[in-house]
């Protein structure tokens, strides 16, 4: 999670779309120049030991666009696929 965080901080779209799986990959990814990342923070935690296969990151990520400022909250879902942890998108809220 931290790293694809780092990813949108530093605008770095092809990272994202490599750690994203191939069953919810969009077929391309276009960053918006403007928007800020300035902080991750994680929020709590399922799953995702060393021999785990599936696992969830809760996090509130911060950003600012010029004068406007807010946070991202969302559980995301991640699973490993061929021994690499990808993003699968969010855990819907039943």
């Amino acid at each position: 999670m931290r790293a694809r965080f780092s990813a949108f901080a530093v605008g770095d779209a092809g990272y994202l779309l490599r750690t994203w799986h191939p069953a919810e990959r969009p077929k391309t990814l276009r960053l918006d120049p403007h928007l800020r990342w300035l902080r991750l923070d994680v929020l709590g935690r399922t799953g995702g030991g060393l021999l785990a296969t599936e696992g969830t990151v809760e996090f509130e990520a911060h950003w600012r666009d010029g004068a406007q400022s807010g946070t991202q909250r969302e559980n995301s879902r991640f699973v490993r696929h061929e021994g690499r942890w990808l993003y699968l998108g969010p855990v819907s809220q039943a």
